[in-house]
């Protein structure tokens, strides 16, 4: 091994007779932008060996990259030979779907004192969260740097890391969101002592990690690079290139979902990775909250503050289920907008996350209820997708197609139906038990399933009405009958590829209600908003006893745009055009 072969590997040629906080500086980011965190030995039939000889072999000679244990322990080799004060430090990664940092030192990490001053160099975390300068050991200070903000937090000899991130742009989706950064844009990384380690310390660890098949980078291939304006990153067939500050306080994402043969070139033209051996890709989806997605996908907390919810999380019980599905329907919006401004709704589940989370847009049932379901998922509930026939009163019969997609929950032996994606009066505000015959009062009415030859069928009862605007006490919009066929379902479980059909056809063909009518209704504390066309209802549940309030407004054109953004927090990316064919729809 020789230190110009190194810096050859990393393109570095300016001076390295000082070891200064510029010199480890400059090295520290030509590392970065050459050597890729990755794992792909692990999913190519190569065995990782914690050695320093064959650590070099891999990155310099054979331009490969590594995890943390390999590009922070080359990195150490290399600032020792410049003569550089540095010793090995070992962190524990925080693990987002236990809400805990882990219970063993899974990390590698570097501290580099210069002049007095302690500093830590980390190349080996990869990804949006990765510094791109030696961070100073200081309690409580904001330390801005391109990829975001870093902070230590110190508390009886224990550190702490963490990073702010910016709000996120993904073209293909829309503008960015606007408003102050949420909870969920802070990132708990790992904890540290400054106990120094060897590198024998981690050799258990770099066994496990490449055995444990419960371990995230076993279910994930995963190989990402910083570059001059931000990041590349592969997980699997998905390639995520990031763009730091592409505007005010936001990041630019652009998401591309790639074959097998454009993996290999894509690994070869963005990372300068030519492999021996052939990789399978591998980017196992359901898994718990991790890291890994939180560089370019979806994570819990980013929900979380989507909808509100700072409840707990330690119980997978009735009670935390109701509290979380609450949340979701009042800030979430039942809504089929994307159809009346020329976008296409897909049923990708990234999509999907991007659109209600990141963009604080609304869905129909395919896309609310596929994201409960993930976040359910994650949480440890026992989730299934189930499909229903939804019923058509100007028909009097259920659809023959299945169109409405629902839940099923499991909890201590007792199944609920979940369905955060129904919207105005007939949406249920707390899950149902699937039980037959039996009336289920909640605020918004009565609910009640019955079970004939293994079909369920859903009905609601409703109270009276009072409407203070008699222009419109005959709205077709208006439900006449008090009791009220909702829709029909088997417990045969489903997919998201069972509704791909129905969602391009309920969004293209001319007899769908969701071309006739451009709706948006979301759930409030006391009732719901509803805006139908240009026609705005608010309802307010057991305004007096055994009546709701239902109010009228018409919208007049600019109206319109207003009323979402103040009582809907929407704003749209292009422009509505609000339709409203009479009939075929009551709230």
């Amino acid at each position: 091994m020789n230190i110009q072969e190194y810096f050859a590997r990393i393109s570095y040629n300016e001076s390295h007779k000082d070891a200064d906080l510029q010199t480890l500086t400059a090295i520290f980011q030509h590392h970065l932008r050459a050597i890729p965190f990755e794992n792909l030995s692990m999913h190519c039939g190569e065995t990782i060996e914690l050695d320093l000889q064959a650590t070099y072999n891999k990155i310099v000679r054979k331009k490969r990259g590594g995890w943390c244990l390999e590009t922070n322990l080359l990195l150490f080799w290399a600032l020792e030979e410049l003569g550089f004060d540095v010793c090995i430090l070992g962190g524990n990664c925080y693990e987002p779907a236990e809400r805990a940092y882990a219970a063993e030192m899974n990390h590698i990490l570097l501290k580099v004192v210069i002049k007095g001053n302690s500093y830590i160099v980390d190349a080996g975390f990869g990804g949006a969260y990765q510094s791109w300068q030696p961070l100073i050991l200081i309690s409580g200070k904001d330390q801005p740097q391109t990829p975001g903000v870093f902070r230590f937090m110190e508390d009886n000899g224990t550190w702490y890391f963490e990073n702010v991130k910016r709000k996120r742009y993904i073209p293909e989706q829309s503008e960015p969101a606007t408003g102050t950064p949420e909870p969920g844009n802070i990132r708990k990384m790992y904890t540290f002592t400054l106990q120094p380690r060897h590198i024998n310390d981690f050799q258990e660890l770099n066994t496990n990690l490449q055995l444990s098949p419960d371990n995230i980078l076993q279910k994930k291939s995963i190989c990402s690079l910083q570059t001059p304006e931000g990041i590349y990153a592969l997980v699997g067939w998905t390639f995520t290139e990031v763009k730091y500050n592409y505007m005010e306080d936001t990041d630019l994402v652009q998401i591309t979902t790639l074959t097998d043969e454009e993996v290999e070139k894509t690994l070869k033209d963005k990372f300068g990775v030519v492999l021996e051996n052939k990789l399978t890709p591998i980017n196992v989806r359901g898994l718990p909250p991790n890291l890994v997605d939180m560089v370019c996908e979806m994570n819990l907390e980013e929900y979380f503050a989507r909808t509100g919810y700072k409840g707990s999380l330690e119980k997978q019980d009735l009670e935390t289920l109701t509290d979380i599905f609450q949340h979701h329907i009042r800030a979430v919006p039942f809504e089929n907008l994307s159809i009346h401004c020329g976008e296409e709704i897909t049923l990708e589940l990234e999509h999907v996350y991007n659109k209600i989370v990141r963009r604080k847009r609304g869905g129909w049932c395919m896309e609310n209820n596929q994201l409960l379901g993930w976040v359910l998922k994650h949480l440890g509930y026992d989730t299934s997708f189930l499909g229903a026939y939804v019923f058509n009163p100007h028909e009097n019969a259920y659809a023959t197609h299945m169109t409405h997609l629902i839940l099923k929950v499991v909890i201590d032996g007792k199944a609920y139906v979940v369905d955060g994606g129904f919207g105005v009066s007939y949406q249920m505000w707390q899950p149902m038990e699937l039980v037959s015959g039996k009336d289920q009062p909640q605020a918004p009415g009565v609910f009640r399933f019955t079970e004939k030859n293994a079909i369920w069928y859903l009905e609601k009862m409703r109270r009276k009405q009072y409407i203070p605007n008699q222009n419109f006490s005959n709205s077709d919009l208006l439900e006449k009958k008090d009791c009220r066929k909702v829709y029909m379902f088997s417990l045969e479980p489903q997919t998201v590829e069972d509704f791909r059909f129905q969602c391009k056809y309920l969004q293209t063909s001319p007899d769908s209600l969701f071309m006739k009518k451009s709706i948006c209704t979301l759930q409030t504390t006391d009732g719901f908003r509803a805006l139908i066309g240009w026609t705005l209802t608010e309802t307010t549940y057991n305004y007096k006893e055994n009546m709701d309030l239902v109010e009228f407004v018409t919208l007049e054109g600019e109206e319109v745009e207003k009323t979402l953004k103040e009582k809907f927090n929407i704003t749209l990316n292009r422009k509505l055009v609000p339709v409203n064919v009479k009939g075929f729809y009551t709230i």
